[in-house]
């Protein structure tokens, strides 16, 4: 398996062995425990289930409490799954680890972006905004026109409007590992992370990696 599921801490910078200075984010992997696997013979596709975290019994209704109780495994925070990944039966329940990934290597980063509720065209879509010369008022920020008086008379589908922004899924690709903390069961991977502090980040290694990964 060549994927898991971490806890973004946070972003920081390290000095390579040439002297440059890189900006990394640091996740750190806790309690992450592949539960089951699923085939194509019984399932219909490949995946590996994997639980994430710890939760109180009290706070997990029946139904999930009967399904760990069949796998042995304490309540976890997430239960989700790792599709076209395979593991060994020997490592069902034992926690994934760091040294997954080693240093060089590229990498796939899933993460919600940061909420930032409702936001007008500035902000969301980049608009210019209106002229703030003499003789305009009350309109520095608006969209503008949005629609047409003639055929069809209405506003078309998908026309950028204020609304709801962030708390996305972001799929971020090929970002390199600069450093594993097997220690403290952390990776550093360089560049910016979707997600909040404290955002839970799916990272999965690319399938194509380069020829001089550890360089």
């Amino acid at each position: 398996m060549e994927a898991l599921l971490g806890k973004k801490l946070g972003m920081t910078q390290v000095f390579t062995d040439k002297g440059d200075c890189v900006p990394v984010t640091v996740i750190q992997v806790e309690k992450c425990v592949p539960v089951l696997k699923r085939t194509v013979e019984t399932d219909g596709y490949e995946a590996v289930l994997v639980a994430y975290g710890e939760r109180k019994k009290k706070h997990t209704n029946k139904a999930q409490q009967g399904f760990y109780a069949k796998h042995k495994l304490d309540p976890a925070q997430v239960l989700t799954e790792f599709r076209d990944q395979e593991i060994d039966d020997d490592a069902l329940g034992k926690p994934l680890k760091v040294d997954l990934f080693a240093e060089g290597d590229i990498v796939n980063v899933i993460g919600t972006s940061k909420g930032k509720g409702f936001q007008g065209v500035m902000k969301r879509h980049g608009f210019a905004g209106h002229p703030a010369s003499r003789g305009n008022h009350e309109s520095f920020r608006g969209p503008g026109s949005i629609g047409m008086a003639t055929f069809p008379g209405r506003v078309l589908r998908g026309h950028p409007m204020a609304g709801h922004m962030g708390d996305v899924r972001v799929f971020v690709k090929n970002l390199r590992v600069v450093g594993v903390d097997t220690g403290n069961n952390t990776i550093l991977i360089r560049g910016a992370v979707p997600g909040k502090n404290g955002g839970l980040v799916r990272v999965v290694k690319a399938q194509k990696q380069p020829k001089n990964s550890n360089k």
